[in-house]
């Protein structure tokens, strides 16, 4: 109870002054206390309840006060949280946003078969363009799409670093090296959206450094674009906040902003499986649902991705509310929803362990970050493969009898099978569920041979998971494939 009187003091003294200017860590609190301090609107950046610290926002003049909330307190580098004047226009060893664009139009100049130009998706609130770059190979038939995100939030650069490293590797290894990057793009297509609020990070340019929401002042601040979003917007004034003066406001209505429309739309359109949607900081890998304390229907395949994800970064993984914070109206969790567009497996990694600005002055710092999350990107793509099931195809004994094309793989409602036969006898097209149970038969009597295409209606009552399709005929051939019921 000491605690709570003494913050509702502080809350008061800091009212007149809403600068944010360093990060200051708390060491000794629950987390009990970091709810209070959300709920009392405090910025916080951070919670790392095993090492036992959490790291808030405080005016520069005001750090002092931290000692009302803990005994024991640190005053965190100051590039951690503001560009330093040398690095104010270029961001030092992160990327501006004029380096990002120079980035990506040269890398799709120089492997234009993998890379296409970066292309608007729409408009930011300023008029800016938000944009996206396509990377594929040539090579055709069915390919799962999947999200590579960043800089929601203006102030989280290491967010952008890693996607341009990552396709650096896709790119440097394509062609020889690691052979895992061209069964990437062999088998799937990747969008990239490096910068998600282009607004908030032109302001961070000029000296500016620790902006975190949009550039709508219609009303106070901003808007936090990842409390805008529509699954459970507005759930409660914890997992974000109706104060316009707040780092957490989440806009007068769901998608009010013309940023997180641009991005929903354009998700719709494409359809991914999959997203990585990154922020820094805190070494994390945070999934659904984060708007409370409830378990998704995928709790465990998601437990098991970030398991094999993490494996090598040691990053904290799990919900939003069990390694942070709750949040509400975020990305992952409309993602996720299948609200608006068939259920993606979305999450969302928290970069690095030294503030927003931390690696301004250190590249080797950028590459170690980089390679902390790099095979996570890779890992996501193989599991998202195998999940819908390219890399696992039966071999056909028999040339002429084949599953030709599975569409679309993963599937919500109805699935198309592209089946080749041969000519007379009996062919029959039956599922399996991963326990070997049928749950459908289809029979064709004596076709006349060549390619034909069999709708399924997925019935309402059959679970999210996976399936494999057989496919036998008269003479004793089989063929199979798998594919992906999502709900």
């Amino acid at each position: 109870m000491r605690f709570a009187f003494v913050l509702a003091i502080v809350v008061v003294m800091f009212a007149v002054d809403v600068s944010a200017d360093r990060l200051v860590r708390l060491y000794q609190l629950d987390r009990g206390s970091v709810t209070r301090l959300i709920e009392d609107g405090y910025d916080v950046a951070n919670v790392d309840i095993r090492r036992g610290f959490v790291d808030i926002v405080l005016p520069d003049d005001k750090v002092g006060n931290a000692a009302l909330m803990t005994p024991r307190y640190e005053v965190l580098p100051r590039e951690w949280s503001e560009l330093l004047s040398e690095n104010a226009k270029n961001a030092g060893y992160y990327y501006s946003p004029e380096e990002n664009w120079k980035f990506w139009c040269t890398l799709a100049a120089e492997h234009d078969n993998l890379v296409d130009t970066p292309a608007s998706i729409g408009k930011s609130y300023k008029d800016r363009d938000i944009y996206a770059i396509k990377m594929t190979s040539s090579s055709t038939g069915y390919k799962p799409t999947i999200f590579f995100t960043a800089l929601i939030h203006a102030r989280e650069p290491g967010s952008n670093v890693v996607l341009i490293d990552f396709a650096n590797w896709l790119t440097d290894n394509y062609d020889g090296g690691d052979t895992r990057a061209a069964y990437i793009l062999d088998n799937a297509t990747l969008y990239f959206i490096p910068i998600a609020n282009p607004d908030g990070y032109y302001h961070n340019m000029p000296g500016g450094g620790m902006h975190r929401k949009n550039m709508n002042f219609s009303d106070g601040d901003g808007v936090d674009l990842n409390r805008n979003w529509g699954y459970k917007w507005g759930y409660d004034d914890t997992g974000s906040s109706s104060d316009p003066d707040k780092e957490t406001y989440r806009g007068d209505s769901a998608f009010s902003e013309p940023e997180t429309q641009v991005q929903r739309d354009f998700t719709i359109d494409k359809k991914p499986v999959a997203a990585l949607n990154y922020h820094t900081y805190g070494s994390k890998l945070l999934y659904p649902w984060g708007y409370d304390k409830i378990l998704t229907p995928d709790s465990t395949l998601f437990k098991d991705w970030a398991a094999q994800m993490t494996a090598g970064n040691k990053y904290e993984y799990g919900t939003p509310w069990q390694v942070l914070y709750k949040v509400n109206g975020d990305q992952n969790d409309w993602c996720y929803s299948g609200q608006d567009v068939s259920k993606i497996y979305s999450m969302a990694p928290e970069v690095g362990d030294k503030g927003f600005w931390g690696s301004q002055k250190d590249s080797s710092e950028i590459e170690r970050i980089c390679g902390e999350c790099r095979p996570m990107n890779i890992m996501l793509c193989m599991l998202v493969l195998k999940q819908v099931g390219i890399g696992e195809h039966g071999e056909c004994i028999e040339p002429a009898l084949a599953v030709s094309s599975v569409y679309p793989n993963p599937v919500n409602s109805s699935v198309v099978f592209t089946v080749t036969v041969p000519a007379g006898g009996v062919t029959d097209l039956t599922v399996y569920d991963t326990s070997g149970r049928m749950v459908h038969e289809t029979e064709m009597n004596n076709p006349t041979g060549g390619e034909y295409d069999i709708r399924w209606m997925i019935p309402r009552e059959l679970p999210a998971g996976v399936y494999s399709v057989v496919v036998t005929d008269g003479f004793g051939h089989r063929a199979t494939s798998r594919f992906t019921v999502i709900r």
